[in-house]
């Protein structure tokens, strides 16, 4: 941490929950709802295996691993994930449903009580670590239902969750796949063959796609002071060295750059090649 300060780095972690967990789940079956055994994921996509969110020992359990977090990153930001959480095995738990009942969440609004259930736990989350001095930063689903002030949502599936999240005043960051995604191909023919599996097989974004983006498009002229920028992802499953990940991130890391800190009639494609 100390070496990133001095490069002015601030490294903020990101715990994603409460899907994406089964890593933790697999060392501490008592985290789900069926009590398990899991595995760990080791294949591309979503599992419906999720924390269980009734039972109080989870949120000991999260508190723990953000007492823990704090103390290793001095950011003000902590990332809280939130995304790809599928609610298939809440519906099922009587814990969770329990919950539910005492909560006296209902579906309505566009929203679904196991979604306002996440809500539930992406609010106490997000209080235990306001009482930390610290802010929360998740992924464009923490939308869904009903999201207490004060957090910033990170829109990556598309453009439409940042748009409508600062249009309720909410902090965003922009990262949407179709641009910011660099684990997808930069190329159609040429030498990725490596990115094998998931969605880069058939999709490539290259350094001009990225390059035009414009992260203001689309965004009303009072929000726009609610985008604080923009980030990339490079998502490094299927990236076997140093060799093929600097591969995957230039020039399209430098390309963002442009993004993020050019004025839009100031960007020039040609004289950035």
């Amino acid at each position: 941490m100390a070496y990133a300060g001095k490069l002015g780095v601030t490294v903020i972690p990101e715990l994603d929950l409460p899907g994406h967990m089964l890593a933790a789940m697999a060392s501490y079956p008592w985290l789900g709802c069926t009590g398990g055994p899991y595995d760990v994921w080791t294949k591309w996509g979503v599992s419906d295996q999720v924390l269980c969110v009734g039972k109080e020992s989870t949120f000991e359990f999260l508190f723990n691993v953000l007492d823990e977090l704090c103390e290793l990153f001095p950011s003000e930001y902590i990332h809280i994930g939130g995304d790809e959480c599928p609610k298939k095995e809440w519906a099922n738990c009587p814990v969770c449903q329990a919950k539910i009942a005492e909560l006296g969440l209902k579906d309505g609004d566009g929203a679904t009580k196991e979604q306002r259930l996440q809500n539930y736990v992406t609010k106490r989350v997000q209080d235990y670590l306001e009482a930390k001095g610290r802010k929360i930063i998740g992924w464009d689903e923490i939308l869904e239902g009903d999201l207490a002030e004060g957090a910033t949502v990170m829109s990556w599936r598309g453009t439409k969750g940042g748009i409508q999240a600062a249009g309720m005043g909410f902090d965003v960051i922009m990262s949407p796949t179709d641009y910011c995604y660099l684990d997808y191909k930069q190329g159609e023919n040429d030498r990725e063959s490596f990115v094998g599996a998931g969605y880069a097989r058939s999709k490539f974004y290259d350094a001009e796609n990225l390059y035009n983006y414009e992260p203001l498009d689309g965004f009303d002229a009072g929000a726009t002071s609610h985008i604080t920028g923009v980030q990339a992802n490079m998502w490094t499953e299927y990236i076997r060295n140093d060799k093929e990940l600097h591969y995957m991130l230039l020039p399209r890391l430098q390309a963002l750059s442009e993004v993020q800190w050019c004025e839009p009639a100031g960007k020039d494609y040609g004289r950035f090649t």
